[in-house]
């Protein structure tokens, strides 16, 4: 009457809030006899394992549950662990000994009523002893917060305010989460404050975020602060960028007192901090050595990004900016609307032809001209045959970006073959971003190097 030791009896869930496992197969169980024709191997003492699930049917079909068997003593060689899903039934045949059961992969949003560990004495000359595990589920939201640089915080106070206007306020370590229960399914305000100067929160969002909590689980939220030396943290004096084509051409100038800016990042946003990128936010870094950032009081940063967005999609958002040291110290958010191009005042190309040196370099010839004076710079990446730059195919052709901050000016030296990355015919194409002082760019590709 009963399956082989290790098996699993199936049984249907019912469609009601209160789920329990074994019900049916415990009413068979408790029916057999220790002489009764099972198979070899399948005879008592059994140990069964029920569980109690009080949740909506969204949570209760979850799964699967890890559950650790071991004999406490060690005289036994007991120690098994076994995973079930919500419609399973799991019972043991065991020797006579106390045994311990532990439960594990219970959802971010229940806990376990009496805890995750249970023991258990299994007699001699009986059938089948019982471990239950009482789990609840309710809507939880759970809060982490993680920090790092220079004279970190210690702690923060956070608050969660309902759309009621109900509000929890609590301390959070500056490493460290907090669980909060009893919330009602809706959306929540959740900040992050008392954040010393010298800090500020990298994470999406920044330091205000909002979280949505449903009848059927929880929500988490994950706050990432950088603290820096006060008197060495970068300055950002000025961010230009405008956006045209599903493009962003940018400047940024930025000042440092030991003129050692290494990175930038850039976010497009809705104004509030939340990115609206498919893929949030752009690092770029590898600043150092180039003569437009290393050992300048105001380093000068040109860039651009092919976002991939449409310009409608662009239209009143905004750009984000903040750039680091190669301390990790990391300069405020800068965070400006972001404008359509002005194609009438952007930079001008008069030569633009990228091409083969024999199978010895890569050579471009730029000359350019801007409508009212003001370029700046360029910024410019190599395409390349897809899986050749260190990275996984993904049907898009690589790119190798050889001055990562930008360059002052018109002037591409040619690039070697050789060294660096690929071969003379892995190179596809060069595209160019010619960008002024107001941010004003132009794009440039050309995608035939034999002319």
């Amino acid at each position: 009457c009963l399956p082989q030791p290790t098996s699993r009896v199936m049984i249907a869930w019912p469609s009601i809030r209160r789920v329990r496992f074994v019900v049916a197969s415990l009413l068979a169980v408790a029916a057999c006899k220790p002489d009764a024709t099972a198979p070899t191997g399948a005879r008592p003492p059994y140990l069964a394992i029920i569980v109690s699930v009080d949740a909506p049917a969204e949570v209760t079909s979850r799964g699967p549950y890890s559950f650790r068997v071991r004999e406490l003593s060690g005289t036994l060689p007991v120690d098994t662990t076994v995973r079930a899903s919500p419609k399973d039934t799991i019972i043991f045949h065991v020797e006579p000994a106390s045994y311990r059961v532990d439960i594990a992969d219970v959802p971010a949003t229940c806990g376990v009523r009496d805890g995750n560990v249970q023991a258990i004495t299994v007699p001699p000359n009986t059938n089948t002893s019982l471990v239950r595990f009482f789990v609840i589920c309710t809507p939880a939201l759970t809060v982490s917060v993680f920090t790092d640089g220079a004279i970190p915080d210690s702690a923060y106070v956070l608050t969660v305010r309902s759309s009621t206007g109900a509000e929890r306020v609590s301390v959070l370590p500056s490493n460290g989460s907090a669980r909060l229960d009893g919330l009602a399914a809706g959306t929540y305000a959740v900040s992050l404050r008392h954040i010393d100067t010298h800090c500020m929160v990298t994470s999406d969002g920044g330091e205000n975020v909002s979280a949505s909590i449903t009848a059927s689980g929880g929500a988490a939220v994950a706050f990432r602060v950088v603290c820096a030396e006060v008197n060495r943290r970068p300055r950002i004096v000025q961010l230009a960028a405008s956006h045209g084509g599903g493009s962003v051409g940018f400047l940024i100038r930025a000042t440092d007192l030991d003129g050692d800016i290494e990175r930038s990042f850039l976010d497009i946003t809705d104004c509030n901090r939340k990115s609206v990128l498919p893929v949030r936010g752009r690092l770029r870094g590898g600043f150092s050595g180039f003569p437009n950032v290393t050992r300048k009081d105001t380093a000068v940063i040109v860039g651009a990004y092919d976002l991939g967005l449409t310009d409608a999609q662009l239209a009143g958002r905004c750009i984000a900016v903040w750039v680091a040291d190669a301390r990790g110290n990391h300069s405020e958010w800068v965070e400006v609307p972001l404008v359509a191009r002005t194609s009438a005042k952007s930079p001008v190309a008069t030569t633009f032809n990228a091409r083969y040196n024999g199978t010895r370099g890569l050579q471009v010839a730029l000359s350019t001209t801007d409508p009212d004076g003001d370029f700046v710079g360029l910024f410019f990446t190599y395409l390349l045959r897809d899986g050749v730059v260190l990275l996984p195919a993904d049907g898009q052709p690589d790119r190798l970006v050889s001055d990562p901050p930008g360059i002052i000016g018109s002037t591409i030296l040619e690039l070697p073959f050789g060294i660096g990355f690929g071969a003379w015919n892995d190179y596809l194409g060069v595209i160019v971003y010619l960008v002024d002082k107001a941010g004003n760019f132009t794009r440039l590709e050309d995608s035939d190097l034999f002319r």
